[in-house]
């Protein structure tokens, strides 16, 4: 096959959602040369072309928040140039404890939110190719060499020291033959809808508010008979979109056409779990309320009150895979572990963390498993993170 040699990059970052967007705009300030691979015309994956445009809690819903960086840039950026519900008490920057039950959560504008996430990539000095659908990563036995990406001018190839991917389906990892786990998803469609009922007030919700067809998070709704996909295969990405749309046109067709509109359709399949690395650290449940001596970050769990996990760096790797690190929903977390790490404030976090091991791993020439972890704990306490719970900020 003929390549289209292209630019070497200290850093290639495989997905333009808002984790992969955490990850360039960190190492691309931190000084690397960073290029970041989009396979859409827009970023934010999930969070906005996917429209679960729903800030997830950066607090325990106690008064403690648990997660800075880059995450909590990102939304403040984002609710600055929209409508936004952050609860009062959060408005005040460098805020960690406070006397409250407030949840640190907010709705936001996804197209505002996609600008916005171009702004900060641009800023940093990062590369950006939109419409780029990486295929392979070019292998040196297990470690990465570059990368091979498809686009309307041919196949491109892009040499890089270091990969993150944040595909959020763990492609880069499972094509390198990494062990990966697959996930299992509900039949879920989410679309945006207006609603012209008369005498309801107006307002973000309203006007652009959420519409669940099939499954809501729990389970309830999905159809009877309809298998429960990873969405690791091209058949079951064409028939959950498929199955979705149907189900939501059934819908429509039963209503007054006068009395709502429909906004906005999702841009990608909205599957939650996919695929994630097994890594040389694998949180599950039982690591709730469990301090970790190599912890590079805290995080809550959404649904529940008070719930709290340490987040360990094993769990950004897969140890026989030198320059790759994980970032966002692929890292080493299963069951409800996963899907407490998995949202989008905890996914821009440990992306962050995932740039920040590799810029250490490149400047000091070490393999993704033997990076300073206390030299991570110290860079990113200097960065806005809580390493440990009972950490004082």
């Amino acid at each position: 096959m003929n390549y289209i040699l292209k630019k070497d990059y200290d850093i290639v970052v495989v997905g333009g959602g808002v984790a992969g967007v955490a990850s360039a705009v960190t190492a691309a300030r931190l000084g690397k040369k960073v290029l970041l691979l989009e396979k859409t015309a827009a970023l934010g994956g999930l969070a906005t072309i996917g429209l679960i445009n729903w800030w997830e809690p950066l607090c325990n819903a106690e008064g403690k928040k648990l997660i800075g960086g880059v995450s909590e840039e990102i939304l403040r950026r984002t609710i600055k140039y929209c409508m936004h519900r952050l609860p009062e008490c959060w408005q005040k920057e460098n805020v960690w404890e406070q006397d409250t039950e407030s949840r640190y959560v907010t709705h936001f504008s996804p197209t505002v939110m996609s600008l916005v996430l171009q702004d900060m990539l641009l800023e940093a000095g990062a590369d950006l190719r939109y419409d780029a659908l990486v295929t392979y990563p070019d292998m040196d036995g297990k470690t990465v060499k570059g990368i091979a990406v498809e686009t309307v001018g041919g196949t491109e190839y892009y040499s890089c020291r270091a990969l993150i991917d944040a595909s959020g389906t763990c492609l880069m990892f499972d094509r390198a033959g990494a062990l990966c786990k697959n996930g299992e998803n509900y039949m879920s469609y989410y679309s945006h809808i207006t609603d012209f009922a008369p005498g309801k007030e107006y307002n973000m919700l309203k006007v652009r508010g959420w519409h669940i067809t099939g499954s809501g998070m729990t389970g309830k709704g999905h159809p009877e008979g309809f298998p429960y996909y990873a969405g690791v295969t091209g058949d079951e990405v064409n028939n959950y979109i498929i199955k979705g749309q149907s189900m939501l046109l059934d819908e429509i067709k039963a209503k007054d056409p006068l009395a709502q509109e429909i906004v906005a359709l999702p841009m990608m399949p909205q599957f939650r779990m996919i695929r994630h690395i097994v890594g040389d650290y694998e949180m599950t449940m039982d690591d709730l309320y469990k301090s970790h001596a190599d912890s590079v970050g805290t995080c809550p769990y959404f649904g529940h009150k008070g719930y709290w996990f340490e987040i360990p760096y094993g769990t950004l790797y897969s140890p026989e895979y030198p320059n790759m690190f994980a970032a966002g929903r692929i890292i080493s977390a299963h069951g409800d572990a996963w899907d407490a790490t998995r949202v989008i404030p905890v996914a821009c976090q440990t992306a962050e963390i995932a740039a920040r091991a590799a810029v250490i791993a490149i400047d000091n020439n070490v393999p993704a498993r033997k990076v300073d972890v206390s030299e991570l704990q110290s860079i990113l306490r200097k960065n806005g993170h809580r390493i440990h719970f009972e950490d004082k900020i």
